[in-house]
């Protein structure tokens, strides 16, 4: 008997958590997609190579890669449909509907609450390259809507405008005719914002600079000099030589001013500079001047970057409030969303209080290097999304339209806003 019972238990927990699993992924729609767009067009470049002294120049022509712009994408969405979104998806499709393809932008996937009760869920991976610049866009979120409270959590990442942050989001809701308010509570996970190449490390331009670029880049500088400079030089004494120019009005000689090529601030020779080899002992640079115009920018910036993702993800518990908007009949609709984030607990080192005491440090002109970071602890600053959808059709035949987003989350922005007007001909 107890038997039965046991196996009678397993077969009924079976078929609820299948019902269960079914009902999540009903009316969810899984798609995938490529597209391909012809590439900009670049003309060849063209590089010296010789004849710099007989006047007769030798050049080499570079043909330029022209590489199409491409998009693929896959997803899997379950999102409720405001009536003035078009209906997409394979039944649609053909009778006046659309397919999902990835590039859509459904108002939805941004406001805090959709049109239906209940779980809502979006997986969008978006790779592709818009003119010659690759990106990945990410964004995953599952959302319970209820009669009072919200709970949401979810992944972004938009390659381009370079912002990446995951999040937790719960709120409590009440709703007022077409009006919903909502408090609450949003942890959000991040890399490194708000720091610089000053703050991150000061060693490159308050100590011996030439070691650290050694140590950071793996490269190593050498001196070279002129004879007269190694017979006679001794560290201390200088082959000192002003460098001259002929004036073009006067014909007569002039001392060369500023820096000079060699950017020993006067304009002289001085009989020695230094060289810079690669990892593999290749001559990249002559000169200090060169090496620091022409590859130290670069390598800095690839240093930083690495050292932001050493420090891992930032963590931040803010205070959000919300406000929806949604009215929808045949001649006007409109719905609006916005989240304002003011007070933020940071938990680690790099989390973005202390980021914004650094903005504040800098705008009181104070030195870089004398910013202190604080412990974990609140601090004000202002986050916040915001977007609105607004379709007037002011006659049969003549309609006006306007659609757009904002989020501005650590001193990023990413946005889009678009704006127009149909009219239709009609017979006289």
């Amino acid at each position: 008997m107890l038997k039965k019972i046991i196996i009678g238990i397993l077969l009924t927990s079976s078929l609820f958590s299948q019902e269960i699993i079914l009902n999540f992924f009903k009316y969810s729609t899984a798609y995938a997609s490529f597209s391909l767009n012809a590439p900009r067009h670049q003309d060849d470049r063209f590089s010296i190579v010789g004849g710099l002294s007989t006047g007769v120049l030798e050049f080499k022509r570079d043909e330029r890669e022209l590489e199409a712009d491409f998009q693929k994408s896959f997803g899997l969405r379950k999102i409720g449909r405001f009536k003035y979104e078009p209906k997409r998806g394979v039944k649609n499709a053909g009778k006046g509907g659309m397919w999902y393809d990835g590039s859509e932008q459904s108002a939805n996937e941004m406001a805090t609450f959709g049109p239906v009760k209940g779980w809502e869920y979006l997986v969008k991976w978006t790779e592709g390259r818009q003119w010659g610049d690759d990106y990945v866009n990410q964004e995953y979120w599952l959302r319970y809507v209820g009669d009072w409270f919200m709970i949401k959590g979810g992944y972004t990442e938009l390659g381009l405008e370079d912002v990446l942050y995951s999040q937790g989001d719960a709120r409590l809701k009440k709703s007022i005719g077409p009006i919903h308010m909502s408090v609450g509570l949003k942890h959000r996970q991040h890399p490194v914002y708000g720091f610089d190449a000053v703050i991150l490390d000061t060693t490159w331009y308050r100590g011996q600079w030439w070691n650290f670029a050694e140590d950071a880049f793996g490269i190593d500088d050498n001196a070279w000099f002129t004879e007269e400079y190694y017979n006679n030089g001794d560290g201390n004494l200088d082959q000192d030589i002003q460098l001259y120019e002929i004036d073009p009005i006067t014909g007569e000689l002039r001392h060369i001013e500023g820096g000079g090529p060699f950017w020993n601030d006067d304009g002289r020779f001085v009989g020695v500079d230094w060289l810079w080899r690669d990892t593999e002992g290749r001559i990249f640079a002559y000169t200090d001047r060169e090496y620091f115009l022409y590859h130290f920018p670069e390598m800095l910036e690839n240093y930083i970057s690495r050292v932001k993702k050493d420090l891992g993800y930032q963590r931040e518990t803010s205070f959000v409030v919300g406000l929806d908007f949604y009215h929808y009949d045949e001649n006007w609709w409109a719905h609006a969303w916005g989240n304002y984030i003011p007070y933020h607990y940071g938990h680690d080192v790099y989390s973005y209080h202390n980021a914004a005491a650094y903005e504040e440090h800098k705008e009181n002109k104070n030195p870089p290097h004398t910013f202190k970071f604080g412990e974990s602890g609140w601090k004000g600053w202002d986050d916040y999304d915001v977007g609105a959808i607004v379709g007037i059709k002011v006659k049969d035949n003549f309609g006006i339209f306007a659609e757009g987003k904002y989020l501005y989350y650590w001193n990023k922005p990413a946005y889009d806003f678009k704006v127009g007007a149909n009219y239709q001909f009609v017979g006289w």
